[in-house]
């Protein structure tokens, strides 16, 4: 197909090219003429994106296949990463160093040992970490955060994000992750306990994918929507174990733990915490449900009662605007269900 493309390419082009230096002064030939240059401009554009190499395919198998990233690590998550079934088993294998499990209790003795003391890494979203973290006024803890996902890069993509009252929009897997941490945490000997929100659990077996029906098969305790096995901790232990931290340590439960368990922290585990990066997602959803409502009076209106349906939309400009907006909405069939 390639070879074909760039032979009619250079055809098309010899032929624009002999048009361009000799055009026409037939008008209805000058019509052509700028038809067969454009189709030219065209086909050479595809054949120029032909030529590009190749861009690598997201590895699923071995992790040795996947890209590595700007700090020349296997990323966890996110473009060039194995599956998570991949990445679970060289955690669990020690491929990369083992993963030693702490519970909060040992976590704040050994943040507390005078000779030797750990620091906490909560690698949790900027604002998560605002709202609730570990911290004690009476003998402060060496806690710093350090996010592994960050507001994506994409303006439209982190308002995808507000629109679904995502706080701080939409996120994506810190591509300089290591760099990040080597900033707030240089010596890469010490000891380091990682925690995010929830922890994970390396011991249960991950959501995997059936080969042959396609289909996700759920350990017990996982579902669609969680899987118990995985957290955004593991998935930094095994970015970190790569750039050579030799002294880390998983904290069980995660931070959420931590706080229900009564070590000192801040900010209240359970509580929601409004923030204003929501506000378009409430007013996004309050649109959409006055949507609905309008969307369904005026099917019933034409249905039911068509006499009165243009005398609606002419007196109430802003019902037939509503109506226009959802009726070439993404998500009209909704409200077609609806009615």
């Amino acid at each position: 197909i390639e070879a074909r493309v760039m032979a009619l390419a250079t055809a098309t082009t010899l032929r624009a090219t002999t048009l361009r230096d000799n055009p026409p002064a037939c008008p209805q030939n000058a019509f052509r003429w700028r038809v067969q240059s454009a189709l030219a401009a065209k086909v050479n554009r595809r054949a120029r994106v032909s030529r590009r190499p190749p861009t690598v395919p997201r590895a699923s198998g071995d992790a040795a296949a996947a890209v590595v990233d700007v700090d020349d690590i296997l990323p966890a998550f996110g473009p060039g990463s194995s599956e998570w079934p991949v990445i679970h088993a060289d955690l669990r294998s020690g491929k990369f160093g083992t993963v030693k499990l702490v519970t909060s209790e040992q976590a704040v003795a050994m943040m507390r040992d005078a000779a030797n003391p750990a620091a906490l890494a909560d690698v949790r979203p900027r604002i998560d970490f605002a709202e609730f973290a570990a911290e004690d006024t009476n003998e402060p803890l060496d806690v710093r955060n350090v996010p592994y996902f960050v507001p994506h890069r994409s303006v439209a993509k982190r308002w995808q994000g507000y629109f679904l009252c995502t706080k701080d929009g939409l996120k994506e897997r810190d591509p300089g992750f290591t760099s990040s941490f080597a900033r707030k945490f240089p010596d890469r000997h010490a000891p380091i306990v990682v925690a995010c929100k929830t922890g994970g659990d390396l011991s249960l077996a991950p959501v995997t994918v059936d080969p042959v029906t396609k289909r996700q098969v759920f350990p017990e305790g996982s579902s669609q929507y969680v899987d118990y096995s995985k957290s955004n901790s593991l998935m930094a232990l095994y970015e970190l174990q790569q750039a050579g931290y030799t002294n880390l340590f998983h904290l069980q439960g995660g931070v959420t733990n931590w706080c229900a368990s009564g070590e000192p922290h801040r900010g209240d585990e359970n509580a929601f915490y409004f923030h204003p990066t929501i506000l378009p997602g409430i007013l996004f959803q309050l649109i959409m449900v006055e949507g609905i409502v309008v969307r369904s009076n005026l099917a019933y209106v034409k249905k039911f009662h068509p006499e009165n349906f243009d005398l609606i939309n002419q007196n109430n400009q802003a019902y037939g605007m509503i109506n226009d907006l959802v009726q070439n909405s993404p998500i009209n069939w909704m409200f077609d269900y609806y009615s």
